[in-house]
Parts: structure tokens; C-alpha cells; sequence
């Protein structure tokens, strides 16, 4: 990512804003400014306080009392900018994070009834645990859309965008707010309580300040912005997404539950191996074995720090992926198995959410979801994400898997037992192994899923990738997926292939219902656009006018001083200038 702040200023329009604010005076630091140009510029902008301001008041003997108080100067302050569409949460404060699937309930509330197509939210950079956790719900309001709610509706298409309130962020965007600032420094001077706490009016501005610091000498103040869309949230964890926008994500070690053994296939590709071996060394979940397969390439090592014991397995030969997750299995002691290929990734919370899952009873069989990174070689970078997608997220559907795979093999954690009960991965396969297991897995276990994104699943253009971001193109990827259709025919039935046929077909009508409802609002869109533009080229065509008008005077009128002071110089030489020099002279004697 690119850590240095941009050189030159956005604007930012909206029809309707909503703004999530941990405490009651987070917006007028962080996004005063621009809440007051969206108001001024026609915007509907609605403001959703999370606690109730009672942080660091123990002192405080009538507490109802302090509370209105603190509620009525928010409301102050936000009149100031132009907002009046305001609501208080009134959870504790200072203890947000305690409280965090409310917060996401309520924001998502919030999202649902205004359908905005701007959102300002804090930063998970901030200094503050309220902050943090404001963010915290934020990602869990948006990480788990998967598109057909009414909430799916009310956010397609819209902007996000990350303020600082206490804590200089990475910002992409640099709003120029100098016509603003005595509005900013009566917003927050409405907040009397917190002035006699705090240094809030220079707080306030110092920020502001230190962002014009990349701009040219005519902007004054500036607010930092990162932005983002719904997709950001939905493809990353919340920690990955905190790695991603340049911060250290807060992770406390799990060493209560099952022992996991994670079964690592790799061959030759050490720096690959490295990658995955750090983010399973990054998790949470700390009752881990890894089980490091070499498929017959140069033994790989292990850092020396690396956290979890390790099961080196170095077969002689390439013998495969299916013999080298038998070969894993083998050695594998843990009570739960996962899987992790040396060229895929785990985020921060994959194994200890995976875990927690299979606390469950009955639970067997536990998946999340993976992104699909896509990367391609830079020469001077070298491998770089160019985009992030999340096409496989389905709730357990057997009869669905008897016909395709929509679940990523690095997503699940199994329990043990069971692969005793299945028997081994079908050697005869050089790929699609996975899916023939899971169908023979499916019938002996359900499989509970969680909408969560907790891996990634890597495409490399150009790379080694068995199957690669395109894998019709493979010769021979259709004969291979006839195989394993053959091998389960006795599985199928008509019943089961119309029951499947019929759900596909009203998924893709509802996909396609879902696209051409967003290219009709797209056009309508372009159509907003495309007016405000003709308004704009108006009125840049009356400047031109007047300034082609004030030239042409401009011109008439240097023409008419070169013409008297021609003349003046022409005067200048006769006998009547000469008598009125001497006449002026004895008038200054006398």
C-alpha cells in the first residue's frame, strides 16, 4: 500500500450520508468538515451515536443530569453543521467492545432505513478501544452480506469512507475543509463539557493542519479519509483489513480447545511456503501441529521462531496432491484436521474461529470463507494483489456438491474420526481430489458454515497454480470433473438433478434481476451526473463570458490610458503646459 498521503484535495458529494460515531463529539473531530459541506451542498445526512458519554465521569453525582447535558450539546453541534437527523445508541461508554454485535445490529439498522450511498466510519487505527471497537462493528454489520437482503439493497453501490478522530490514519482521500473551519471550531466548542477536560479546540484543528501538510499553500485545513466499499468488508477479516490499511490488528492468544493439525502440501516454491507458514504463525489459535508435506521437492525449512511444533513428511517422489494429504494424514495427531496449500493464506482469526465452531454439538464438519486473491508479477514490486473477490460463499447444499464444489478445501476443519470413516483421497485424481472427498464426506456429516472470510485461496497469473484463475482453459479440466461425476453416479437421481437445476435457474434469474436492477440505477445515475455537468458547463460558460467581457474592458480601458498619456506627453512640449507650470509654481510660493 501507498503510506503517503495524496497531493491533492477530492470532493466529495452525496445525496444521503450516514455517519458512525463512537462518542458524541468523534464526528465534529473526524468528519466535521465534510458533514458541513455534504449539508450545505443538499445532503441528507443522518448521525448514529454509539454510547452514552458517560466514559471518565465517575465523579459525576447526578448522572441522568450529566447525560442529557452531553446528549443536548451533540445535537448543538451537529445543528451547527446542519444535521438534525440524529440517534443515540446510549451504550456504555468505555466498554464499546463489550458490546460489539449491538453496535453492529444497530448500524445495520441505521443502513437498512436510510440507504444512504455514503458512509463515514472511524478508523481502526485509532488510539481509543471505543473507536476500535465502533470499527469492529462496522465489519460485522458489513462482512456478512452475501447479497438478497434488504440490506444487500440498501448498500449496493455505496462509498465508505474511514475519518480520524485521535490517531493519524493512511488516508487516500484529502477533503479541502478551509471554508469550514469556523464552523468546526463552533461545532466542538458546543461540546462545553468536554472543553473543560480536554483541549479540544486545538485538537480539532491540529489534525486538520498536519493533513495540508502534502498540499498546496492555499488549503488551511484538510480531513483525511480512506476509502473503501462494501466488498473490502465483505472479502477481508476484520484483522486482515486492519494489515491492509497499515495497522497491527489486536489478537489475543486462544489456547483453550481442540488440538488442530494443519496439513501443509508444498513443493518447491520456499518463499510461497513462507507466506502461509508466517500467517498460520500470525493466528490466534495456539493448540496447533503442522503437518509440512514435501511432495518430493528439496526439503523445505522452518524458521527457527516458528511457534508450533512441526511434522516434517519428505516423500521421495512427486507422488501427488491426493498421496500428499494421505501422507499428511498419516502423521497427523491432532483431534481436528485442517489444510492449508504453501501458496494460500490464513488470516489472523481463521483456525481459533474455525474452533470455536466446532464446539457445537453434533458438529463434525466446520467451514468460513476464503477471497480469491488475484496476483500478478510487477517488475519492480514483484507479486501484487490486483483483485480481491469472494465468489464462493454457500451454505451446506449436498446435492449441490454432487455436481460442483463451491467450497475451498483450506475453509474446513474436520474432525479426525471421520477420515477413518471416509477412507483416503482418491490417488487416481490429479486434482478435483477435494471435491470427490467432500462428497463422500457429505454423506456421513452435515457441514455447518459460517459467512465469515477467514482464508484466502491465491491465484498467481502466470504462476504454478493447479488450476489457475481460469480453469475451463485447462485441456483437461472437463474431463476431469466427468470422472468425478461418473465416479458418484449412483449418488444422482432425477428428483435430485431437477431439485438442483430448478435452484440454479432461479439463482442466476435472481442474479440477473439483481444486475439489471443495478444498471437501471447506474443509468440514473449517469443521468444525475450528466445534468449536474450541463449546470457546470453553464456556468463555466458565464464566467467565460464575463471574463472574455472584463478582458475586452480591460483592453478598451488600457487603450484609452495610452491614448491620454500620449496626449498628456504631447501637451507637454507647447507654450500653455509651459504657463501653467509657472502659474502652478507661484500659486505653491503664495
Amino acid at each position: 500500500m501507498d503510506l503517503a498521503p495524496p497531493g491533492v484535495t477530492t470532493k466529495v458529494s452525496a445525496d444521503t450520508a450516514l455517519v458512525i460515531a463512537p462518542h458524541f463529539d468523534d464526528d465534529v473531530l473526524g468528519c466535521g468538515g465534510l458533514i458541513a459541506q455534504l449539508t450545505a451542498a443538499g445532503a441528507e445526512v443522518g448521525v448514529l451515536f454509539l454510547t452514552d458519554g458517560s466514559g471518565g465521569v465517575e465523579a459525576i453525582s447526578d448522572r441522568d443530569a450529566y447525560a442529557e447535558r452531553r446528549h443536548a450539546e451533540a445535537a448543538r453541534a451537529l445543528k451547527i453543521l446542519g444535521v438534525t437527523d440524529i440517534e443515540f445508541l446510549d451504550l456504555p461508554d468505555g466498554s464499546l467492545g463489550a458490546h460489539v454485535d449491538e453496535a453492529a445490529d444497530a448500524i445495520r439498522r441505521a443502513l437498512g432505513a436510510r440507504s444512504p450511498d455514503l458512509l463515514l466510519a472511524i478508523s481502526p487505527l485509532e488510539i481509543s478501544a471505543d473507536h476500535r471497537a465502533a470499527f469492529a462493528a462496522t465489519h460485522a454489520a458489513l462482512s456478512g452480506l452475501r447479497g438478497g437482503t434488504d440490506l444487500d439493497a440498501a448498500v449496493n453501490g455505496l462509498e465508505i469512507l474511514l475519518y480520524e478522530a485521535n490517531h493519524p490514519a493512511f488516508p487516500d482521500v484529502l477533503v479541502d475543509v478551509s471554508n469550514e473551519v469556523d464552523l468546526i471550531r463552533r461545532a466542538i466548542e458546543a461540546h462545553a463539557s468536554q472543553l473543560e477536560l480536554h483541549n479540544y479546540r486545538e485538537m480539532t484543528l491540529g489534525l486538520r493542519s498536519l493533513r495540508t501538510a502534502s498540499l498546496s499553500p492555499d488549503v488551511l485545513a484538510a480531513e483525511g479519509y480512506r476509502r473503501l466499499t462494501v466488498q473490502d468488508f465483505v472479502t477481508s477479516s476484520r484483522a486482515g483489513m486492519i494489515r491492509r490499511l497499515g495497522g497491527v490488528p489486536e489478537l489475543h492468544d486462544v489456547d483453550d480447545g481442540p488440538t488442530i493439525s494443519v496439513v501443509v502440501r508444498t513443493k518447491d516454491r520456499p518463499q510461497l511456503l513462507a507466506q502461509a507458514l508466517e500467517s498460520l504463525a500470525a493466528g490466534a489459535y495456539r493448540r496447533v501441529e503442522v503437518v509440512l508435506v514435501n511432495d518430493g521437492g528439496t526439503p523445505p525449512s522452518v524458521a527457527d521462531d516458528f511457534p508450533f511444533p512441526v511434522v516434517a513428511v519428505n516423500l521421495p517422489q512427486n507422488a501427488g496432491r491426493a498421496a500428499a494429504a494421505n501422507a499428511g494424514l498419516e502423521k497427523a495427531r491432532g483431534e481436528w484436521i485442517a489444510f492449508l496449500d504453501d501458496d494460500d493464506i490464513a488470516e489472523p482469526e481463521h483456525l481459533a474461529t474455525l474452533a470455536g465452531l466446532s464446539n457445537a454439538a453434533g458438529t463434525r464438519v466446520v467451514y468460513t470463507d476464503a477471497a480469491v486473491g488475484v496476483y500478478e508479477l510487477h517488475p519492480d514490486i514483484g507479486w501484487h494483489e490486483v483483485a480481491r473477490r469472494l465468489p464462493y460463499s454457500r451454505n451446506f447444499d449436498p446435492e449441490l456438491l454432487l455436481f460442483d464444489n463451491y467450497i475451498p478445501f483450506n475453509t474446513l476443519l474436520i474432525e479426525r474420526s471421520l477420515f477413518d470413516e471416509i477412507g483416503p483421497f482418491d490417488t487416481e485424481l490429479p486434482f478435483f481430489e477435494d471435491w470427490d472427498f467432500l462428497i463422500r464426506l457429505a454423506a456421513t456429516a452435515p457441514f455447518h458454515h459460517l459467512p465469515q472470510v477467514t482464508a484466502e485461496y491465491r491465484h498467481f497469473r502466470g504462476g504454478d497454480n493447479i488450476l489457475g484463475e481460469r480453469p475451463t482453459e485447462r485441456a483437461d479440466f472437463l474431463a476431469m470433473k466427468a470422472r468425478v461425476l461418473e465416479k458418484h453416479r449412483d449418488r444422482h437421481s432425477p428428483e435430485i438433478t431437477a431439485r438442483v437445476v430448478d435452484r440454479l435457474r432461479a439463482e442466476t434469474i435472481a442474479a440477473k434481476d439483481s444486475a439489471d436492477f443495478r444498471a437501471a440505477e447506474l443509468e440514473t445515475e449517469r443521468h444525475r451526473l450528466n445534468r449536474e455537468c450541463a449546470v457546470l458547463n453553464e456556468e463555466l460558460e458565464k464566467h467565460r463570458v464575463a471574463l472574455t467581457e472584463q478582458s475586452e474592458n480591460a483592453g478598451q480601458l488600457h487603450a484609452e490610458i495610452g491614448r491620454l498619456n500620449a496626449l498628456i506627453k504631447e501637451m507637454q512640449g507647447t507654450k500653455a503646459w509651459r504657463l501653467h507650470r509657472s502659474l502652478e509654481r507661484l500659486r505653491g510660493r503664495g
